[in-house]
């Protein structure tokens, strides 16, 4: 896929940090401020786990609640069905978290959603050679949904980030 001249300096920040082995935060800083998000986050599929790549809040984030949020997602089994990146692994399509948990019944997303003052998240599976290699996540307070510009810039950016994960440890 062509890159699009505005991913440029996000996908090159992303590019130089995981070519260094170290986390993408410059790029997961340009994202949040892209997409008025609250946190994103990156990982990729190792087996059966996702592997945390990176994850970034806003500054005015609790740190308790970002520290929080790092810890319990720097390895998540692909059996935690009430994460919204898990969903986006189970179904290969972008999955949807809303802060009220019967708009998508993703109950632990939704409790997260609270702690970041979110109102939605967003997250995309990556790909690469046709195989589902990782997500990118983005919670908001915006009403994200299919059409919006930040809805479309999260997905035209997972399109183009599954070929720059690393494959093994």
């Amino acid at each position: 896929m062509e890159q699009s001249s505005d991913l440029n300096p996000i996908l090159s920040a992303f590019q130089k940090d995981l070519h260094a082995g170290t986390p993408p935060l410059d790029a997961l800083r340009a994202i949040l401020t892209a997409t008025s998000g609250r946190a994103v986050g990156l990982w990729r599929r190792q087996d059966d786990t996702l592997l945390q790549i990176g994850f970034c809040t806003v500054d005015d984030m609790p740190a308790e609640t970002h520290d929080a949020f790092a810890a319990a997602t720097k390895r998540v089994p692909l059996n935690e069905t009430g994460l919204g990146i898990v969903k986006a692994v189970q179904t290969a399509a972008p999955a949807l978290a809303d802060l009220d948990t019967q708009a998508t019944v993703l109950e632990t997303s939704a409790t997260w959603l609270a702690r970041f003052a979110a109102r939605r998240s967003l997250a995309v599976p990556t790909l690469s050679n046709g195989t589902i290699n990782g997500v990118l996540a983005v919670s908001t307070a915006k009403d994200l949904t299919p059409g919006h510009a930040e809805w479309d810039l999260i997905c035209r950016l997972a399109a183009e980030l599954g070929d720059l994960l690393p494959t093994s440890d």
